[in-house]
């Protein structure tokens, strides 16, 4: 009894699956090395990616940076659709701290206990709706199937469906769910970090200054101050129109609208008291009612 807990204890998260969609490929890790200080961001798409990667280059680079500015500093390692040994050979020459972003789950990614990872989470029905918004305003043709002009067929996909053996790339809340839980199994290791958007929305303060703790940085240092007030909702979209304006083509058909409202609670008025019954039920098949209540709410499920 005795060994095998401490067995237990000494385990490691492994990369034990690949993952291969239209939107995520992860067989990338398998000839990509890490670097002891590296920051990876990983989420579900749609849950404060792009948000958190602007907060921790921003960190690094000790001054506020913007979407674009960003994208020089951190890349989607393990895109579906790029050329993801282009993008390793790019992230092997960075000579500045880096920060990789990736939509996978845990056990499809390289886990280094020298490495921070970030995985952040939003209540899956905003993530549901915000993606629906995305996906209009991709020109690539990759989730039109999974988001019909019918609201409700679209919502009964999300429910339902079990696509892609887990991976995000159908984002049907089985997708979100396994994602979780693939870091919740690791989240007493000293370097899993699981973020809220929900608690980044309500406290950015506390949320950067946590980050930056976390990252090795001094919590008060004065800059965070400027990265703070750079990283708010309404700065992060501004910078996104500007930079809009000096770019073309891409995979968005309005750049500027990549950012959308950062608002929660996206269903109210398009679903049905049914719908939301569904969802509560379907919670409880896939995910115990604790860590339920942290993941539809952060910190405030947890009061």
């Amino acid at each position: 009894w005795f060994l095998g807990d401490f067995r237990m204890a000494q385990a490691l998260p492994t990369r034990s699956v690949v993952y291969e969609g239209p939107m995520n490929n992860t067989a990338i890790w398998e000839r990509f090395d890490l670097r002891p200080d590296d920051i990876l961001v990983v989420t579900p798409p749609k849950c404060g990616t792009t948000w958190t990667q602007i907060i921790v280059t921003s960190i690094i680079q000790g001054r506020s940076l913007g979407d674009t500015e960003m994208g020089q500093f951190s890349k989607w390692l393990d895109c579906g659709f790029r050329d993801r040994d282009e993008i390793a050979a790019f992230l092997d020459g960075m000579t500045v701290r880096r920060c990789i972003k990736s939509h996978s789950p845990l056990d499809g990614i390289t886990y280094d206990p020298r490495c921070t990872y970030f995985a952040v989470y939003r209540h899956p029905i905003d993530v549901h709706f915000s993606m629906r918004k995305h996906n209009e305003n991709m020109t690539l043709d990759m989730l039109n199937d999974r988001y019909p002009d019918d609201i409700h067929e679209g919502f009964r996909l999300f429910l339902e469906d079990e696509l892609f053996n887990g991976a995000t790339d159908a984002m049907d809340l089985h997708s979100i769910i396994h994602h979780y839980k693939t870091f919740k199994r690791w989240e007493h290791l000293p370097n899993v970090h699981l973020l809220h958007y929900a608690d980044m929305t309500a406290d950015l303060d506390g949320q950067v200054r946590r980050i930056a703790g976390i990252m090795g940085h001094d919590r008060d240092d004065p800059r965070l101050d400027e990265i703070i007030n750079g990283s708010t909702f309404a700065s992060v979209k501004a910078k996104a129109i500007e930079d809009a304006k000096r770019s073309s083509g891409g995979i968005f058909l309005k750049p500027e609208e990549f950012f959308q409202s950062g608002t929660s609670n996206k269903w109210v008025g398009k679903l049905t008291d049914a719908e939301i019954e569904a969802f509560g039920a379907r919670m409880k098949e896939l995910l115990p009612e604790d860590q339920a209540a942290w993941l539809l709410w952060g910190a405030k499920g947890r009061a």
